[in-house]
């Protein structure tokens, strides 16, 4: 997979993009300077080249997504109340499951499941909901990134279970020595190519949208990509803008990946799935979010409680703007702190 372009944004984010730092996704580095030394030359989830992986997926299966899965994002799935989720297999084996509010993805191999994050809330649901669609056992496990509420059930995994995230992922779980998200022992810095069974996965730092080691799990033949804590699809983003921790690189991704070629998108949350079109609406929205705080800025005037009339001008703004979005009026204001300070400040 060649480089992704950083397409431009519109001029209100052209304001305030200069300076921030764009990922080289193009890079051939693996692992980092420390925690990847335990992985050998031969290692069998080493970074491949373009020709290895299409001499060898000749021989595989076609796999694709199932037309099927596009209802899902329009509507979630009933949830069960007596298991408390769905598991549903979405394409080829690619298993998608959600309890109406944290989501995640699974995939079966033929040489055991790779499972993409662990929600805290689903707990030793994750291993009964991959036991009712398959007798593989769980070799290697995914971070989308650090944060527990999506990973905090990866210890109840399988004891040899190989666990793989960003380097960044992988040194912040060392220093929190936390035994609900063991430390990974597969780390890259760019980009890694996991090839298991008759499946491959590619897993992309494209710059952390959200937090630390964030990264974009990506099956091309499925045509889906899963990137967590990005957006809502059909909704409002959660407080201060998903309590992003570096707003240049939350406007810049939706560009990167929308450059991309899928079709379904995992976002972590919500009863739906996304597409393209949710992306992109959350991009517009976003950036509406950018210059109704321009506006604030520019319209009102200093005062004792200055940075809360900012706030609260450019949620008024936003509101009236997408008055018929999910959960528009929950956190407008703290939204539009996060813009506000990043106009000002970054």
């Amino acid at each position: 997979m060649g480089i992704i372009p950083a397409l431009p944004l519109n001029d209100a984010f052209a304001l305030k993009s200069n300076g921030n730092r764009l990922t080289e996704t193009g890079s051939n580095k693996v692992c980092g300077d420390r925690l990847c030394t335990e992985i050998g030359e031969n290692n069998e989830n080493r970074q491949v080249s373009e020709a290895e992986i299409f001499q060898n997926n000749k021989s595989i299966p076609q796999k694709e997504l199932f037309p099927f899965a596009m209802d899902y994002t329009v509507t979630g799935p009933e949830i069960d109340p007596e298991k408390g989720y769905e598991v549903i297999e979405i394409g080829n084996d690619l298993f998608w499951i959600t309890d109406g509010m944290y989501q995640m993805m699974f995939l079966t191999t033929g040489e055991g499941v790779i499972v993409v994050d662990a929600p805290m809330g689903l707990g030793i649901k994750i291993q009964q909901a991959i036991s009712e669609v398959t007798s593989e056992e769980v070799t290697h496990f995914i971070y989308s990134h650090i944060h527990k509420d999506h990973v905090g059930s990866a210890s109840l995994l399988p004891k040899d279970t190989i666990y793989i995230s960003h380097i960044d992922t992988a040194e912040h779980l060392a220093m929190k020595n936390d035994p609900q998200r063991p430390v990974p022992t597969v780390t890259f810095d760019d980009q890694y190519t996991l090839m298991v069974g008759d499946q491959t996965l590619e897993l992309l730092y494209l710059g952390p949208f959200h937090s630390k080691g964030d990264i974009v799990i990506y099956s091309p033949v499925h045509k889906t990509v899963m990137a967590v804590d990005l957006f809502h699809p059909n909704a409002a983003p959660f407080q201060y803008m998903g309590i992003t921790r570096d707003v240049g690189e939350h406007l810049t991704i939706h560009d990167k990946l929308l450059a991309m070629d899928w079709e379904i998108i995992i976002s972590g949350h919500e009863p739906i799935l996304g597409t393209p079109e949710h992306l992109q609406s959350n991009k517009e929205f976003t950036l509406a979010v950018l210059d109704n705080a321009i506006t604030a800025i520019q319209t009102t005037q200093p005062s004792v409680n200055y940075f809360s009339d900012l706030a609260n001008k450019c949620a008024e703004l936003t509101v009236e703007q997408y008055s018929d979005l999910k959960d528009i009026e929950v956190y407008p204001n703290e939204n539009c702190v996060t813009m506000v300070f990043y106009v000002l400040i970054d």
